[in-house]
């Protein structure tokens, strides 16, 4: 009997000892395998990122030469620009932004399969991208601008299907939107500024119903297809200086989250609906300036109650200035200069608390010039130039308007009276004065503004006639100094 429990207890302790070296050998197996994988991954990655650096051909900083080197810094995750996952171990994100490289990005970048963001904004690289940085499908940023690549835009792009922030501005990329990056539908924020894209914007950006930002300025983009007007997200919109024609805005009147939109320079004409402000609640900054408009500025742009900024210069609109944009206590600018406008300076203009500048040159306004708009202590800017306005200014402008930098009134004829004391307006920088019907003598407090730069008074019936006060005495020769 105990031969018999001796005999057992043998061979339970065998067998245990056999468990734990079975466990042993398996867990010896698995960590040799992990080893073994994260080792072929950790080159893999090093790999691509070694070959990045020879593809690079001018490094003034010597960031690179100096830093990645698999003898003297072997972990990669050491290197400048790159960071790795805490968990894998792999390069997450890659970002050689401003450092001022040259070269071409080689193919073998496609192998940093673990990577979200690709960044080499403001540097030179060039030539073409390469496919194979279409397998990076983990990809949420790419930012490739201000660098020199050309040619179209990869449609491969419309691949990454978790890209968030898509950033080309700044190259000279050619040619047709691919209509396959509009349907990155969790795409956030796209700037392809500063290219050479034309042609249409495919009606596929429809589908970017989480789109924030869409900056396509500086392109030859000729219309906007009616499917923008269901971006219910997008808060700002810049396409100035393409070649947008007609009512190419009307698709966009309806997104009530616009908060910026930028669309001068271009060839658009037509007028302005009445209620154009009914949808655009959110609307801070607008500016439709350097276009073909016409008719009437609308009566409701009291709408548009959070507006900080208006351009509609160098239109073609005519009658009045709406009052109702007194009503806007917002705006910091106004610019309508260089149009058709009538009718007088509505005084509520005066009331606007945060008001700093105010262009109406080039119309045909009439009437005195309010007296509220030199009781503004934010005002910098007051340009009423070449219109056909009357009356007097007031004779110390100065004394509340601190911080005006420009004054030009010139080109009315028939503003007159004495030439007001602008002593106080300390940071003034132009006077332009001419041709009007000021009279009597130039003050002498006029030399003491020692930041002004420019003083037009010619064709004043002025007693004495000053010029820059920073000019020596010898170059004033015979001319009228400052009494």
């Amino acid at each position: 009997m105990e031969r018999s429990r001796f005999l057992l207890s043998r061979m339970l302790s065998m067998i245990h000892c056999l468990c734990y070296i079975y466990m042993m050998i398996m867990a010896n197996c698995f960590t040799a395998g992990a080893l073994g994988i994260a080792h072929t991954n950790f080159s893999t990655d090093q790999s691509a990122l070694l070959a990045l650096k020879a593809h690079i051909t001018s490094d003034p900083q010597n960031i690179l030469t100096a830093n990645w080197s698999s003898a003297s810094n072997f972990d990669i995750c050491n290197w400048v620009g790159v960071t790795c996952g805490a968990r894998h171990h792999r390069v997450t994100a890659l970002n050689l932004s401003y450092m001022g490289l040259a070269g071409v990005i080689p193919p073998h970048l496609g192998n940093l399969s673990f990577l979200i963001e690709l960044s080499v904004e403001n540097n030179s690289f060039h030539g073409p991208l390469p496919q194979e940085l279409s397998r990076l499908r983990r990809l949420k940023k790419v930012c490739f601008g201000n660098n020199n690549f050309m040619g179209t835009i990869p449609s491969w792009f419309g691949s990454f299907a978790k890209l968030q922030i898509f950033i080309l501005y700044g190259n000279g990329f050619s040619g047709f939107i691919p209509a396959a990056i509009f349907n990155l539908s969790a795409l956030k924020e796209i700037d392809l500024s500063s290219n050479q894209l034309s042609g249409s914007i495919p009606r596929e950006i429809g589908n970017l119903t989480m789109v924030k930002l869409i900056y396509l300025e500086d392109n030859k983009f000729e219309e906007l297809p009616n499917e923008m007007g269901s971006l219910g997200q997008l808060e700002e919109l810049f396409m100035w200086d393409n070649a947008l024609k007609g009512s190419a805005l009307v698709p966009i009147l309806n997104i009530s989250s616009l908060t910026t939109l930028a669309l001068s320079d271009n060839n658009m004409s037509g007028s302005l609906p009445n209620n154009f402000c009914e949808h655009l609640l959110s609307i801070q900054d607008l500016d439709l300036g350097h276009n073909q408009l016409d008719g009437l500025i609308p009566s409701k742009l009291w709408q548009c109650k959070e507006l900080r900024g208006i351009s509609l210069a160098v239109n073609n609109f005519h009658g009045s200035i709406p009052k109702s944009l007194g009503n806007l206590t917002y705006l910091t600018e106004i610019y309508l200069a260089v149009n058709n406008l009538t009718g007088t300076i509505p005084d509520e203009i005066g009331d606007l608390p945060q008001l700093q500048i105010l262009a109406l040159d080039l119309n045909n306004l009439n009437g005195i010039i309010p007296s509220k708009l030199f009781n503004n202590s934010m005002i910098r800017l007051i340009a009423l130039s070449d219109n056909q306005l009357t009356g007097s200014l007031p004779a110390n402008i100065g004394l509340n308007v601190p911080n005006l930098e420009i004054l030009a009134v010139a080109g009315n004829n028939l503003v007159s009276g004495l030439l007001p004391n602008l002593s106080n307006a300390s940071k003034l920088k132009a006077l332009e004065m001419a041709q009007n019907s000021l009279t009597g003598f130039l003050p002498r407090t006029l030399c003491s503004l020692k930041n002004l730069e420019l003083l037009l008074l010619e064709r004043l019936p002025l007693s004495a006639i000053a010029i820059d006060h920073r000019e020596s005495l010898s170059d004033r020769e015979s001319k009228s100094q400052c009494l």
